[in-house]
């Protein structure tokens, strides 16, 4: 791959690759051999996305969580200035 002023552009996940099996990304990157297991690496693919969507979920979940808390405490703190007076 390569950038708009064809600068070749090394993605994290071929630095993963590469760690992984320094001979698998040459022969992938620079000999252009397909790897076999297609399969293989499409589920972890979809294995991937799905952790990702969950990370987000629970990321969401955090927040509105956050919003709701400091909702309760607004709402206690009132109530407790109504029964002050």
């Amino acid at each position: 791959m390569t950038s708009r002023d064809n600068t070749p552009v090394l993605r994290a996940s071929e630095v993963g690759r590469y760690v992984y099996c320094a001979r698998a990304w040459w022969l992938q990157r620079v000999k252009g051999c397909a790897p076999r297991n297609l399969a293989a690496l499409q589920r972890g693919t979809e294995r991937h996305e799905s952790h990702g969507e969950g990370v987000q979920r629970v990321g969401r979940q955090s927040a509105w969580a956050g919003w709701l808390a400091l909702l309760a405490i607004a709402l206690l703190v009132a109530f407790v200035l109504t029964l002050a007076r």
